[in-house]
């Protein structure tokens, strides 16, 4: 039975669908005030240094089953167990590099920027340096000077998966399809939060490429695997996530209006309309633990999430599977007075369901 369960701190265990993936940021600010806010409170004032930076998003963020893959081409280098994950993957130059999606010869220098990990990525050495410091855009097959996929790289056009491929063109770069959304909010991230750094190098780097990004923003939505990154690499940043990443409406009230269709947030899509999680939590304000009690409406699987206000997940139960009816949860809280989210997702085949609950703890 769920109620005998204690909240614990776990890794995101989740089965979301796409639609799921939102949390809402400052929803009432648009603007030059929404990326003030957003400088204040998602800037990180301490993060590891870089060395330990890209150690840790090699070993503990990116790598599945010691493996680590390039984002760009899809190559992929082993990491033993044991031994320096960084110098293991580049493999004396020949294998996985670290890309600053900006640049740090347009802001990107140390100490800060430079190791921020929401903008950093694993990728292919040769790829890597293909790139250098070329904007993004979308380059014509027929302007294409380089294709790399795996680790291969040829100059003639691919006869098929062309969208696999990332492609140098005439001073630009195109990531392959699937990273091209994660590119635009890592670029969203670091120009709003390091805006100044960014300015100061090259005031014109960031709109130059601006419309491209918004685009590939709203083509290449959000992913489980993006999502979970973002909450990964969080708790080595001061437990702050990636707010472009926890809401797609960000880029609309920042930088995107008139350039795309605005972002829906997928509120009303959470639950068929037919379905309604019954759930409360007292007592209200708490201290220390909250009790939590939910019915449910059929058996299924539900998870409880943790939020703090500005998006970082704090504890999680797994999706675990539970009877139709009533439920009580012994929720333990943070010891920090503040406002809470505590998200609950309810999912029985087709049908699925998410309740948001405020949590105020003293």
């Amino acid at each position: 039975m769920l109620r005998y369960l204690c909240l614990a701190l776990l890794s995101l265990c989740s089965t979301l669908s796409q639609a799921q993936l939102h949390h809402p940021v400052l929803p009432n600010l648009e603007g030059g005030a929404l990326i003030q806010a957003l400088q204040d409170q998602y800037r990180p004032n301490g993060l590891l240094d870089y060395g330990n930076a890209r150690d840790t998003m090699y070993r503990n963020v990116d790598a599945r089953n010691d493996t680590l893959y390039c984002v760009y081409t899809g190559y992929s280098v082993y990491l033993p167990p044991g031994e320096d994950p960084t110098t293991a993957a580049f493999e004396n130059g020949t294998g996985i590099n670290t890309e600053h999606t900006y640049p740090r010869a347009k802001g990107a220098e140390a100490p800060t920027p430079e190791a921020d990990m929401h903008h950093l990525f694993p990728t292919r050495a040769a790829v890597n340096a293909a790139r250098g410091n070329f904007p993004f855009a979308d380059i014509p097959p027929n302007q294409v000077n380089s294709w790399y996929y795996l680790d291969q790289q040829q100059s003639n056009t691919p006869g098929n998966n062309i969208a696999l491929y990332s492609r140098v063109g005439d001073q630009v770069f195109e990531p392959r399809d699937d990273h091209k959304g994660d590119v635009a909010r890592a670029m969203f991230y670091f120009y709003t939060v390091y805006q100044q750094e960014a300015n100061a190098a090259d005031p014109d780097f960031f709109e130059q490429q601006r419309v491209t990004l918004c685009q590939w923003h709203y083509s290449d939505p959000v992913s489980e695997k993006e999502w979970n990154r973002t909450h990964a690499i969080a708790p080595y940043q001061e437990g702050k996530a990636n707010p472009f990443v926890l809401d797609c409406t960000v880029a609309d009230r920042c930088y995107c209006e008139g350039v795309i269709p605005p972002c829906t947030p997928p509120v009303s899509t959470d639950a068929a309309p037919s379905i309604t999680l019954d759930a409360r939590l007292y007592p209200q304000p708490a201290h220390g633990q909250a009790q939590l009690q939910i019915t449910l409406p059929e058996a299924g699987r539900l998870s409880v999430r943790l939020f703090g206000v500005q998006g970082q997940e704090l504890r999680s139960l797994p999706a675990t599977v539970c009877s139709a009816g009533t439920h009580d949860i012994n929720l333990e809280l943070p010891a920090m007075p503040g406002l809470y989210f505590c998200r609950l997702e309810w999912e029985a085949g087709s049908r699925k369901a998410v309740k948001t609950l405020k949590v105020i703890t003293f």
